[in-house]
């Protein structure tokens, strides 16, 4: 199994990531990739995925935290984009919830950063958040350097934008969410290609059924595995096999570390 978006350098999980790690192994969970938020998560998440084996990091910043972009953190990503596994850019893009930085100012280093990673052949990893038109039009009017691969963490849209999203070719990842009582998913999924999705976790966030309210691990991504299975009318063995599939298909520097 896989998780493709976690937080291990989260304080409420950074001092038992060896723990955790050998219980991943333990479990068969194949890989992590550890998300970039901002400076010091994406220097963590690099420092993780050289001591193990099984974690993969990302750079870029979170739009919460757009108000921060400057030239050294642009210096930082262009000095860890070719590590060897740092394989994706994210979690990047809009997120008109909370507002932590200015709306214009998400929106300018979105572009950016989806420039950058055109340039360095690195797929996306978004953070959307009540702004999916606006994304839609930036994703649209940068669609020249969307050349390694568009993809959705925790989707929120509609069945009508992913199915506008998977004409593009772009991958969905689901993770505690789907779980809940009230998701209601199942119209989002029949829009999505099973070769398209994607598992993940967010630890130490949005913990699934039934362990809402506790802090997330990634020994939870069976729970997700398993939702997506009965939701694709799979067994848990098909489901895992395809998502492995997607997920080496999706970042290739993966594939390239593990040999695949």
């Amino acid at each position: 199994m896989i998780d493709t978006h976690l937080h291990l350098d989260d304080p409420r999980l950074a001092n038992d990531v060896d723990r955790i790690i050998n219980d991943c192994r333990a479990a068969n969970i194949q890989f992590v990739v550890n998300n970039s938020c901002d400076m010091p998560s994406m220097l963590a998440g690099v420092r993780l995925a050289d001591k193990y084996n099984e974690v993969f990091a990302t750079i870029g910043m979170h739009p919460h935290e757009s108000k921060s972009y400057c030239d050294d953190f642009a210096r930082e990503m262009t000095r860890l984009a070719v590590h060897p596994k740092v394989v994706a850019v994210g979690e990047i893009g809009l997120d008109y919830h909370y507002d932590l930085s200015d709306r214009n100012t998400q929106r300018d280093v979105f572009a950016l950063q989806i420039e950058f990673a055109d340039k360095y052949k690195l797929p996306l990893t978004l953070h959307i958040r009540d702004a999916y038109g606006d994304a839609w039009d930036i994703l649209r009017a940068q669609k020249r350097y969307l050349n390694s691969g568009v993809l959705w963490h925790c989707y929120g849209g509609s069945a009508e934008f992913a199915r506008q999203a998977v004409r593009e070719g772009h991958y969905f990842a689901f993770g505690g969410a789907i779980t809940f009582k009230n998701a209601r998913k199942e119209d989002v999924i029949e829009q999505i290609p099973i070769d398209r999705i994607l598992s993940e976790t967010d630890s130490p966030y949005m913990s699934p059924e039934p362990l809402r309210g506790r802090v997330n691990t990634p020994l939870n991504i069976p729970i997700i595995v398993s939702k997506l299975a009965s939701m694709y009318r799979v067994d848990v063995a098909t489901m895992e096999a395809r998502i492995s599939d997607n997920a080496l298909r999706y970042f290739p520097k993966i594939r390239a570390f593990r040999g695949k």
